[in-house]
């Protein structure tokens, strides 16, 4: 009796030593998996803020490299001279306020201004306003106590007159003044910007280098330092009037500050909320500006994603004890009932389910991989088709015009007609409406082209008429050509060119390289077009040569790099020649470029002809 009962006794401490060792292998597995996937989930965020903080930081320096040029053309410019040299003759005033005015509604700033030695405005761009510039005292600014030893700088602020923020660049006029220190001042909103970090949700914030947040996607944290200041930056502060107000030094946004696997994390409270929240916060100094730009995480959501995958080790990891210990209790029991043959039967079957899951899972990421590369090349002809459609909407202008212009003719015939039939006049009757007749079949293959042009294509390859790719690019862009008064020359050859490729896709590529020629030479005095189709050794050789302002020799190595651009910030992405590069390299083609500046660029195709040609003859067609 005393025997069994200490058997039942040790049984059970063994029970209880294997539950505490169970108990001790899932939390460890669980602390473990929390702690690699916290430190994982702080990996990704710093991989997704560097991302963002290079971003915002690219739109930034674009946003503002748009003005830079400003304040320094603008203290040489003659009407800013003028009012330096004569600044009580009102003739002086007059002619620098328009000049202000034109130069700021054409730049797309804020404001632009001009102070004499004493910090006084003496002309400005809104001086048509109530509430203008003219005769208010800017001393006590630093851009203006600055220009007496720098020659330009940056400044961000609160307009002291108008009360809306604003970057301010400078630059001294000294050369200009009679005595003392002038400066020309213009003024950038940047608040698009902060509306642009509120559409996207992010949480970003722009601080000074006294800590206060100027610019945020967060409008209760604006003006809010990060944390307490000193009487000399609040006095400093106070004096500049930067921001138009008092900084409440007594609740700054971050409550405190702790370091966390390696990152910064910071806990909000506020104003309206009576819980604080805590974010992992990155920043990124800005030199340039004196500035650090920062962007915040909530912490909880790291947190979370962490919890879910420590649960489910655990949860995986007591299943997995679980069915061990049930395998193992019912190998006992086969091991009493069976031999050593039903036992390896057994191990062998477990290795072949072992082999035919390992096969399924290899079989469903190769079906992965296949539906991946599918939905690329899904991707890749969209992207085509839709700078395809970005193309046509470029060419649609022209396309009304001519329409408009074949209507017009269609009423005046169609009424002609009408009288002619009054004085029955039947045989020029009937030749006014064969007249109808023939615009109505041009503007049906017009129409017919746009539509083939639009449609979704496929990326195969055939033989394709090279010679009427240019034409029909040629009929798109033609109202563009004669509204900006540009000089056509085109060289092809009198029979068709056939050359290995995709029509559409073909005509999309003339159509971009055209076009861009067309936004180069825009401002340009001479404009000329010259577009040249040679064959020879096998091979097309297409040459879109214009006058335009050309490329530096150190960015052609750029040209079809994807949102590399020369035009102005709005006027395109950059997308158009690196997507012409994909589609020529998809034919077997190459394309090339050759610039100079101030004297125009030549953009060359060269593609594989799809069989023998008849004796190349040139046609030359000027407009």
């Amino acid at each position: 009796m005393k025997f069994a009962a200490k058997t039942l006794q040790s049984l059970r401490v063994r029970r209880a030593a294997v539950a505490m060792l169970i108990a001790a292998v899932i939390a460890g597995s669980g602390w473990l998996a929390y702690e690699l996937a916290l430190q994982s989930g702080f990996g990704g965020l710093q991989r997704a803020a560097d991302d963002r903080l290079s971003l915002l930081q690219l739109t930034l320096d674009a946003t503002i490299e748009r003005f830079r040029y400003l304040p320094t053309a603008l203290a040489q410019a003659a009407p800013i001279a003028g009012i330096y040299e004569h600044p009580d003759s009102p003739q002086a005033r007059q002619a620098a306020n328009q000049y202000l005015k034109s130069l700021n509604d054409a730049a797309g700033s804020s404001d632009i201004y001009v102070l004499d030695h004493s910090g006084v405005a003496l002309a400005a761009s809104n001086y048509l306003d109530n509430n203008n510039f003219i005769g208010q005292n800017y001393a006590f600014r630093p851009y203006f106590t600055e220009a007496v030893n720098s020659v330009e700088g940056r400044y961000y602020a609160v307009g002291a007159t108008t009360g809306k923020p604003g970057y301010f660049l400078w630059h001294s006029a000294n050369e200009n003044a009679q005595t003392g220190v002038g400066v020309a001042v213009v003024k950038v909103d940047l608040h698009p910007l902060q509306n642009e970090w509120k559409s996207t949700g992010a949480l970003v914030a722009m601080l000074d280098p006294n800590g206060v947040i100027f610019l945020t996607s967060r409008p209760n944290w604006q003006y809010r330092p990060i944390s307490h200041l000193s009487e000399s930056q609040l006095r400093l502060l106070r004096d500049t009037r930067q921001y138009g107000r008092a900084i409440d030094d007594l609740n700054p946004l971050f409550d405190g500050e702790r370091t966390d696997h390696g990152m910064k994390v910071v806990r909000i409270k506020e104003r309206e909320e009576r819980t604080s929240h805590e974010y992992v916060v990155f920043r990124r100094p800005l030199p340039k500006h004196g500035w650090t730009m920062v962007v915040l995480f909530p912490l909880r959501s790291v947190q979370q994603q962490a919890a879910v995958v420590a649960a489910a080790v655990m949860l995986a990891v007591l299943a997995a004890l679980l069915t061990y210990l049930v395998t193992h209790q019912r190998r006992q029991i086969v091991r009493a009932k069976l031999n050593a043959h039903h036992v390896l039967e057994q191990r062998v079957t477990e290795r072949t389910a072992e082999l035919a899951e390992t096969n399924s899972l290899l079989s469903a990421e190769i079906n992965e991989r296949i539906r991946t590369e599918r939905d690329l090349r899904l991707a890749q002809d969209n992207l085509v088709h839709a700078t395809k459609m970005a193309s046509l909407g470029q060419a649609l202008a022209g396309v009304a015009h001519e329409i408009n212009q074949s209507l017009a003719a269609m009423t005046t015939y169609i009424a002609g007609a009408r009288v002619l039939l009054d004085r029955d006049n039947k045989e020029s009757a009937l030749s006014n409406l064969k007249l109808v007749s023939a615009i109505v079949t041009r503007m049906g293959a017009l129409t017919q082209h746009l539509k083939t042009f639009a449609r979704k294509d496929t990326a195969s390859r055939q033989a394709t008429d090279i010679t009427a790719a240019i034409r029909y690019a040629l009929s798109l862009v033609d109202y563009r050509i004669g509204e900006q008064g540009v000089t056509l020359h085109v060289l092809v050859p009198e029979q068709p060119v056939y050359v290995i490729g995709n029509a559409v896709r073909l005509e999309q590529v003339i159509v971009n390289l055209i076009s861009n020629a067309l936004d180069a030479m825009r401002e340009r005095p001479q404009r000329q077009l010259t577009i040249d189709l040679e064959c020879g050794e096998g091979r097309a050789s297409l040459k879109v040569r214009d006058t335009g302002r050309g490329i530096a020799r150190e960015h052609l190595s750029s040209v079809f790099d994807p949102f590399y651009t020369t035009k102005d910030v709005g006027q395109g992405l950059g997308l158009g020649l690196s997507i012409s590069y994909g589609i020529i390299q998809d034919m077997g083609g190459e394309i090339s470029v050759e610039s100079t500046l101030d004297h125009g660029t030549t953009f060359r195709i060269v593609l594989p002809l799809a069989g023998t040609l008849a004796l190349h003859t040139a046609v030359a067609i000027q407009t």
